[in-house]
């Protein structure tokens, strides 16, 4: 005869909590007999049945799909086909955990760097990480391949090192604001902004962009958020136009020969 065991017998030998144990039983996983005053009996079988649960469990399906796989009287073709679908739902898992620890790398990188970070500053460098495929596509489609490629196939040091520079010049905008946008400090950060971002750009991305349509700049103002309110949003646009005006472009739209590189040491 079968040894068996009482619910608080099978929990203490099998590692399960009695609770979980229950549930197993709602959804018709274990199904241990019952004594007349209702007290439920665990048998020999019902270890084997709770291996293949917690077996399965492992290799990531869920209880729903495992209440069907217990009821096929042999595994075929059909567990190696549901075995392919949840290999393929592990991987683009796996890919998203990779993007996160990134992320986390690079958000680690920027809160030790500086002394305080906004809460404003914070999620938008988070939302714009997490629209960086499509950034890409976008610059891509847009401006050209190689642009693309320079922004955003770069090393994780790099990728620091260019949200560095997006939390320096967000707080340079945020404290200039409150003065004139043509101001020698404003056109300094601005120079040094426009050089910097111009290693980035080559010819056909500057052609491209002077031929953007309306409808394209709202897909980017979409895509990429500056962490600005109205009122800086507006010094900005204004201090780029006094930049531009002054030393970058022509009336024919082209680089003057005088524009300065400037850098945050000049």
């Amino acid at each position: 005869m079968d040894e068996t065991y009482s619910i608080g017998e099978f929990s203490k030998l099998t590692g399960i909590p009695v609770r979980t144990l229950h549930y197993y039983e709602e959804l018709g996983l274990l199904k241990p007999l019952r004594q007349e005053n209702g007290h439920r009996i665990y048998k020999t079988e019902d270890m084997v049945e709770l291996q293949k649960i917690l077996n399965l469990k492992l290799l990531g399906f869920s209880l729903t799909q495992i209440g069907e796989l217990l009821k096929l009287p042999k595994y075929d073709h059909s567990l190696v086909e549901m075995l392919r679908l949840q290999q393929q739902a592990f991987e683009v898992k796996l890919v998203q955990i990779k993007q996160s620890l990134e992320w986390i790398d690079r958000m680690i990188a920027i809160v030790q760097a500086e002394d305080q970070l906004e809460h404003s500053l914070l999620f938008s460098l988070i939302r714009n990480m997490n629209q960086e495929d499509m950034q890409r596509k976008w610059v891509a489609n847009h401006l050209s391949e190689y642009t693309a490629q320079t922004l955003f196939d770069r090393s994780a040091e790099a990728l620091k090192k260019m949200d560095a520079e997006t939390v320096r010049f967000s707080r340079d905008v945020k404290r200039l604001s409150h003065g004139p946008s043509n101001s020698q400090e404003a056109e300094t950060v601005i120079g040094a902004y426009v050089n910097w971002s111009m290693t980035y750009i080559d010819e056909k991305a500057i052609d491209n962009f002077r031929n953007l349509d309306e409808e394209q700049f709202t897909q980017l103002d979409h895509l990429v958020e500056m962490p600005l309110n109205e009122r800086e949003t507006a010094w900005l646009d204004k201090a780029l136009a006094h930049y531009f005006s002054k030393y970058m472009l022509t009336e024919q739209g082209e680089l003057t020969a005088n524009a300065p590189i400037i850098t945050r040491e000049s």
